[in-house]
């Protein structure tokens, strides 16, 4: 597996990206605690709207000097992970984890959890103590959170709340 920085033009690269999933349990934050629900989901591919507003996110992310990797099995892409580049939190020294896919093929394999710590490091060069997670509330992708040492935050970032309110917002110590 190669793990490296995308140039711009690689970022339409993430439609390569196989996010097909079958969903049956939802976490839920309710009264101060983490509810897990079941609920069915899917997930047959990228809708395609969807995928657009993620490609222009990306590029976003990447024209603010943010990071964003690539991990390939020879020429094909299998996963990506963003980093934003500006300092969030109280003390502004919170950097958010954008974006995090693997293609269903190739999870658990330490996959997300590589390109997690090669984001972890650059965040760390830039002053970051911790990442800020707003996760897809879906049973495997907070359950990948907890295994790699996040918990839920105790200090919900508004902006970020107020985007994804379902999502279960998380915070990664560097």
């Amino acid at each position: 597996m190669e793990y490296r920085l995308l140039k711009r033009s690689e970022l339409s690269l993430l439609s390569e990206i196989d996010r097909k999933e079958i969903v049956s349990e939802v976490y839920y934050f309710r009264n101060n605690k983490l509810e897990l629900v079941n609920e069915f989901y899917n997930i047959e591919g990228w809708d395609l709207k969807e995928l657009h507003d993620y490609i222009n996110r990306l590029q976003d992310i990447y024209d603010r000097n943010g990071s964003i990797y690539g991990a390939f099995d020879g020429e094909r892409i299998v996963g990506l992970g963003a980093l934003e580049s500006k300092l969030i939190g109280r003390n502004n020294d919170q950097l958010k984890l954008d974006m995090l896919y693997i293609s269903s093929d190739y999870r658990k394999r330490g996959i997300g959890k590589n390109l997690v710590n090669l984001l972890s490091k650059k965040a760390k060069e830039v002053g970051a103590k911790s990442l800020y997670i707003s996760a897809t509330p879906f049973k495997n992708t907070i359950d990948f959170y907890f295994a790699i040492g996040a918990k839920v935050t105790n200090e919900i970032n508004k902006e970020l709340y107020e985007l994804e309110p379902y999502d279960i917002h998380m915070i990664l110590e560097l």
